[in-house]
């Protein structure tokens, strides 16, 4: 049992080495900085510095490797806070709509500000934004410099810019006999500001991919018509017994998508019915996935996207397959807008009840961004997610 014991005394300390080798610059340093004094008796340096090893070493066994001496010696800088929108997936901006204005966010965390708009939409490649300010349309870029301004007699709103060579916007001009569907260049020539029809639905008006200047608008007698806008000549119209609350059309152009107050209605290019999806609830807004085969639906919830009275409770996400089977509910909450990703892999959800953002990824995944509404500044509160650039 003594043999055991001696060989325990002499062992040294564990990392007893390691501990010595950091310490010594600190022990010599402490000792540069002390003045002589001719009353003290000065000890062997030998022997101070021996039993300050002593000290240290054990100080090492009995803190985690050698805590204690980090906690006195080094002073650690405190961590800076990554940006609440840090965490996009690269591939495009976001455009977040506040009270005070517009933003587009990157996902590197930065954001700039576009200008005081009420609503803003992405040109085809993001290379610009359209925004409403009051009686003014306004092209900007990302970095919010402005390119060109639209100035109305009346109110402007839903300003939707054509895909592809981005030739055209199409947007909605209120005067004394309702609302108007009008288009300007991509330039935003005033010589080329026309109307297109009367009496158009306050709803944002979805340009058809492909050959040619083909829009989709909602009347406000409540039929869904697609026109050539070149010509102003109608394609064809359509009924869907409601009125409709959003529009858009997949990507290749093969299927326009319709959502009304409890129905989701899929129609060929033609505008004839292919099949209707019952909802849950009262259907608030629309966001197609970019391959054309589901959509995203806010449904319930109060009023949301799509005005009206709302249906109580709070608000559901769902996937909606739009070549049959049942919808899937991917959230509950108090939803604030939602986009794709250009590759579709992720969902960009406005939660309001939490002043957050999620992303809904592959398999149930979810990345919350906390503190946006700090990040852009509280004058302007909770920023509504109103757009992915480059989703086409």
């Amino acid at each position: 049992m003594s043999a055991v014991r001696d060989r325990l005394r002499d062992a040294p300390l564990p990392r007893e080495a390691e501990a010595a080798a950091r310490s010594w610059p600190v022990v010599e340093a402490a000792l540069a900085e002390r003045s002589p004094s001719a009353r003290r008796r000065r000890l062997p340096m030998k022997l101070v510095l021996g039993g300050t090893l002593i000290c240290l070493a054990l100080a090492t066994v009995l803190s985690p490797a050698g805590a204690w001496i980090g906690d006195r010696f080094e002073k650690k800088e405190p961590a800076r806070a990554k940006p609440a929108f840090a965490a996009l997936p690269p591939g495009g901006s976001v455009l977040a709509l506040t009270r005070t204005g517009a933003y587009a966010v990157r996902p590197d965390g930065s954001a700039r500000g576009l200008g005081a708009f009420s609503e803003v939409g992405w040109s085809p490649h993001g290379w610009h934004a359209v925004g409403v300010d009051g009686r003014r349309l306004v092209a900007v870029t990302p970095t919010g410099t402005t390119k060109w301004t639209l100035a109305r007699r009346g109110a402007l709103h839903h300003p939707a810019w054509s895909l592809g060579d981005g030739f055209f916007v199409a947007y909605l001009e209120t005067v004394r006999s309702g609302a108007t569907l009008r288009v300007v260049d991509g330039k935003g020539n005033p010589a080329t500001n026309r109307l297109l029809r009367r009496r158009a639905a306050p709803v944002t008006p979805a340009w058809r991919h492909g050959r040619g200047y083909v829009l989709t608008y909602a009347s406000a007698s409540g039929a869904i018509e697609t026109l050539d806008v070149i010509t102003g000549r109608p394609l064809w119209r359509a009924r869907v017994g409601a009125p409709v609350r959003d529009l858009a059309w997949t990507r290749r152009g093969r299927r326009v998508v319709a959502l009304t107050s409890h129905v989701v209605t899929v129609m060929d290019r033609q505008g004839h019915v292919l099949r209707t999806v019952r909802l849950p609830g009262v259907g608030r807004e629309l966001a197609l996935h970019p391959s054309g085969r589901s959509a995203a639906v806010v449904v319930g919830g109060g009023s949301g996207a799509g005005g009206g009275a709302g249906d109580g409770g709070a608000a559901r996400l769902l996937e909606v397959p739009l070549g049959g089977g049942p919808a899937k509910v991917l959230f509950q909450g108090n939803v604030d807008g939602i986009a794709w990703s250009q590759d579709g892999r992720w969902l960009l959800v406005g939660w309001r009840g939490a002043g957050q953002w999620l992303l809904l990824g592959p398999h149930g995944r979810i990345r919350p961004l906390h503190g946006v509404t700090t990040e852009l500044g509280v004058k302007g509160g909770f920023p509504r997610v109103a757009g992915w650039c480059c989703a086409d």
